[in-house]
């Protein structure tokens, strides 16, 4: 007989972070009047990686056919939205955030087969008030 066993998981507060993410479709197939979907997920730094980030947002919100997906976050310090590509981006992203513990970012997605231009700049208020 096998009996299952429940895990109860407890986040750390110190390594927990609510990212504000704007989803944002592919510029050419995109309606025109919607510029974004917005929604909140909360994390713990430690136990996530970039891959199974990125994999939990796509699972939830799938992009087109073939479509890729780029993450960028806001630097409040330096006013830019530096591109998240690996493990140490996103670690990069999180310590830059580790006062606040909330990180603005968005997810882009694009058709492969034409070169990504990172944002520079958000249409709009992105910056938290």
């Amino acid at each position: 007989m096998h009996y299952a066993v429940g895990f109860i998981f407890r986040m750390d507060p110190n390594s927990c972070y609510l990212l504000e993410i704007k989803l944002v479709g592919n510029r050419k197939k995109a309606r025109k009047d919607v510029q974004c979907f917005s929604f909140e997920q909360i994390i713990d730094s430690d136990l996530t990686n970039y891959k199974d980030l990125v994999e939990s947002i796509v699972e939830k919100y799938p992009p087109g056919y073939l479509e890729v997906a780029h993450v960028q976050y806001y630097d409040s310090d330096l006013q830019t939205y530096p591109e998240v590509k690996s493990d140490q981006g996103l670690m990069d992203m999180f310590a830059k955030h580790s006062m606040s513990k909330v990180v603005q970012m968005f997810i882009v997605y694009c058709d492969p087969s034409e070169p990504y231009e990172p944002r520079s700049k958000w249409p709009g208020q992105m910056q938290r008030q």
